[in-house]
This record gives C-alpha cells, structure tokens and sequence, in this order.
C-alpha cells in the first residue's frame, strides 16, 4: 500500500488540485494537523481521520506510515504543498528508520506563497526568495542571515509564519533588518486566510508594514527594488518593461551602513538630489575624489546617477521622514549636508534642515534662479495646479502637461482630460504605471529625460496641436526658458505654476566652492 503526501492548497476546495482529490476520495484514512481536518471532514465525511495538534508532527507522521505498512490506503494532508514547509521531508527521514517502509507518493498542491500572491497580483513575477519566521525548528539567528541575505540580493521576499501569540514581534524585527536595505516607501503586501473564512489581502509601504498585526495565518510579501503598487495590486515585472541594472547595489545595503563603512564615512558630504543641480554636484565629487552619499526620492533618479559608483560614492534611493534623514546623518557624521532638491519640494526642504539642526550639522541649501514674473507678460500665472486647471474647465484645446507627474491628479477634474492631456514625465516604471493607472496613454504619454530644447517643444505643440502649455517657475535647469520660447514662437498660451515661497540659499557655483575646500 501506499502512503500519499497530499497538499490540499490554501484550503478552499476549488484551490485543491484534481490530483489531491482523486487521491483523497480513494484513500480510507485521513491524518493531519486538526485544523486542516476540520477543512476536509464535510468533503469527504465517510473518510477515517486522525489529527493530532501543533507540536506533534512526529507522532502523526509515524501513525500514518504504520497505517499504510498494514496495507491500508492512507493520505496525510499538509495545507498547501507537502513539500513546501509541509511533512514530507519528515516522512522521508522517519520511514527510513523502518524495516519494511510503505510506498510514498508526494502530491503537490498550491502553496500559500502562489495563492496569497494571485490575490495581491503578481508580487512574485521575478525572482524572490522565501523564508519562515518560525524559530521552533530554526535558530533565530539563521533566520535574520537569511533575511539579510535576501533583502541585499533585492530579491521579493515571501514571509511565512510572520508572528503569533508568543513572537508577536518578529515581524517588525524583520521588517527592521530589511529596511537596513529598502526603502520604507517599498511596495508590500499580506494575504490573510487564505482560501477560508475571512480572506483579506492588501498592499502597504514597507514602513506600514513593520506596524502591521500579522497571525500565523498571514503570507506576507516584500518587494524589491523593481515592485510597483498599481492601484491595489503589487505587481514585480519580470523585466519585459523595466530596467533594474542599477537598483542591485543602491537598495541592497546602503539605508543602513555596517560598522566598517560608518568608520569609513567621515569627512564623507551628503547630497539630497533628484535635480540637474544635484547631478552636478555628484559628478563633482565624483571627479574630485571626495566620499560623498546621495539621496534621491525615485528609482529614475538613480539611475541618472549611477554610471560610475566606487566604495567612495553611493547612491539611496526612496523618500526618507524627517527622523529617518536625522538618524542617517547621525550615524554617517557628514562634515556637510547640500540640498539641491526641486525649488517646489518644500517640505523635503524644511525636513532636511530640522535633520540637521537636529544632528548638528551644516546645512547648504541649493538655490535656484527663477524666472521673475514681470520677465514673463505673455504667460498666466497662479498660485497651485489646482487654480490652473480650474481654469482650464472652461476653455477648449489641448494641453501639454510639463509639471511631473505628483499633480496629475488634479487635471482628472477636466472631464475630457483623456483626451486633452499630453503629459511628459521622466522614464520612471512607477511613473508611467501611475499615468496608465489614470488613463493617460498612448500618444498622450512620453516618457523621457529633460530638460528639452525650444525646437522639441515647439515639435511636441505642433504634432500634438497644442494650445496650453502648462510649466512650473522652475528656472534654466528645468527646461523654462526653452518651453517659454516654444510658446512664444507657435502662440500657445502659457501657464506657469508659480512658486510663492522665495528661493533662499546658495548658487551652484559657491556649493562647487564649498566642496573645493572639504578636500
């Protein structure tokens, strides 16, 4: 006779492979955890069953083997795949302490990693790795390598046995040796009962996710560097629409420093960039040997950084709080701190200098030159996004959206802004994820690397009939002048988000100073 390994899957019986229920409806006898039993007893009601709790794994397996050594037909049952985390690898080892073993055949069945994934999406589209937070049959310490291990390798991370009563904790403890690699904003997500009474599933920052109550009946997933969050799914490409050469190394390792390259990181600058200006500065420190960490809140920024990174120079990408950015400056000890974040990102600007007020360290904003408003009498000005497209309600004619892709939120109040809007945004997967998600695609949808010449935008207004251009006040290094001329020359009408706050700091040129003589 022979004993079967039988995964019956999440639980429901419509996730149970045809396999697994043929098996099960031949077989006399039944054995499992108790919970799983409870799952099966309405099913298959005529069925002998013999379940045993937590903690006795041995005892039921050695029942069924003996079961099926007398000649009977006997299943013992696993929820999702007998061999995944499941019994059959202790099957295997106790029946070769018998003298005459029955015959053992392992049916496969889903495994919670799959069907807790098929309700977030697809967080599993790419390589990932799977790990068990439960320290009764591992050493803890083992489990936090291999947490360390997987988060550097950037690969989706696939969480079981995420706490319970007595490791209420290890989750946020895991949460916590991840976010030494990721950024707090990276996608995540949890599957909850799966395939039984009180399924949920949802999809949340790694941040919220260290505060999240997760059970023994939770599967929680990780992203990588290259995860996206498009509307409620969590979705990991596998790389037919996105790059990731350069997120390898710049997650993997770099939000938190070990004890060696903290000791390294002395008289190290720190740049918060995302900017032309930001770029420059990078590429001047780079040039002129000085250590320097730069800061960028996506993953395209990185990207435009990283052509050439050595030991001295690393990049970090994601948005950081105002406590975090404080605790990194605390422990890298820069002897200087550059904002050159975009003239319109105010409160990344104020957070950067409480952190370093907080920490004690200097403090050098980057100032940009805008335009005055009295230098631009063709164009109409307002105070926010929201005043222009209220303006735009009433008025006829496409429009050419150059302010990013943060606001597009607001132009849906224009009911035909399908098909008015052309939008230019930077070539960011999540960026163009989050314009699809809003309807904006096709050849409304371009996706490239400014600033762009006069002659460009004068191509985008004519092929696209263009009436309105709508810009922000954001000085030669965000294209403006260009885009003023553009308009000028093909009689679009120009509307320019002003920026009320006056632009306070130093110039490019006296930061280059600055640098010269921290070497």
């Amino acid at each position: 006779m022979c004993l079967y390994l039988v995964g019956i899957g999440p639980g429901k019986p419509e996730g149970m492979t045809a396999e697994a229920e043929a098996v099960l409806e031949k077989c006399e006898i039944i054995a499992g955890y108790t919970v799983y039993i409870g799952l099966l007893q309405e099913r298959f009601p005529e069925k002998q069953y013999y379940s045993t709790p937590m903690k006795q794994e041995t005892e039921r397996c050695r029942w069924a083997l003996c079961q099926a050594a007398d000649g009977k037909e006997t299943a013992l049952v696993c929820s999702g795949d007998a061999g995944i985390y499941g019994l059959a690898g202790l099957v295997f080892q106790l029946s070769g302490e018998m003298e005459k073993p029955p015959e053992i055949r392992v049916i496969p069945g889903v495994t919670a990693a799959s069907s807790g994934g098929a309700l977030l999406g697809a967080p599993l589209g790419h390589d990932f790795a799977v790990i068990s937070l439960s320290d009764l049959l591992t050493d803890p310490a083992v489990i936090e390598d291999r947490l360390r291990f997987a988060a550097r390798g950037d690969m989706v991370i696939c969480l079981y046995n995420p706490s319970s009563k007595k490791r209420a904790d290890y989750l946020k403890a895991a949460c916590d040796i991840i976010l030494a690699y990721r950024s707090p904003e990276t996608v995540c997500g949890y599957a909850k009962n799966i395939g039984r009474e009180g399924e949920a599933a949802g999809v949340l920052s790694l941040r919220e996710l260290r505060e999240f109550q997760a059970d023994m009946f939770t599967t929680v997933y990780i992203g990588s560097s290259s995860t996206l969050r498009i509307g409620e799914r969590m979705v990991t490409p596998r790389g037919y629409r996105t790059v990731q050469s350069c997120l390898r190394e710049n997650r993997a390792g770099k939000r938190r420093q070990t004890e060696e390259n903290t000791a390294s990181a002395f008289g190290r600058v720190m740049i918060f960039g995302g900017t032309t200006e930001g770029r420059l500065l990078y590429e001047h420190c780079r040039e002129q040997g000085i250590p320097v960490s730069v800061y960028v809140a996506t993953d395209y920024g990185c990207r435009i950084l990283e052509s050439r990174e050595n030991q001295e120079q690393q990049i970090h990408t994601g948005r950081l709080t105002r406590q975090e950015m404080e605790e990194i400056m605390r422990r890298e000890r820069p002897v200087a701190v550059l904002d050159a974040t975009h003239p319109f990102a105010l409160e990344v600007t104020e957070h950067i200098r409480a952190a370093c007020t907080a920490a004690g360290i200097p403090c050098h904003r980057i100032r940009r030159t805008l335009p005055e408003q009295d230098s631009m009498p063709e164009a109409l000005c307002f105070d926010s996004i929201k005043e222009a497209v209220s303006f735009l309600q009433n008025r006829e004619g496409n429009i050419l959206v150059t302010t990013g892709s943060k606001d597009l939120p607001f132009y849906t109040a224009l009911p035909d802004y399908r098909e008015r809007l052309y939008v230019r945004v930077l070539p960011d997967a999540k960026t163009i994820a989050a314009c699809v998600e809003l309807g904006i695609t096709g050849r409304h949808l371009s996706a490239m690397q400014g600033p762009f010449s006069e002659e460009m935008n004068i191509g985008y207004i004519r092929e696209f009939d263009i009436q309105w251009m709508v810009t922000k006040q954001s000085g030669a290094a965000g294209g403006f002048y260009e885009k003023q001329n553009a308009a000028r020359r093909t009689g679009v009408t120009l509307l320019v988000i002003k920026k009320n706050q006056k632009e306070t700091g130093i110039s490019l040129e006296e930061a280059m100073e600055i640098l010269e003589e921290l070497k």
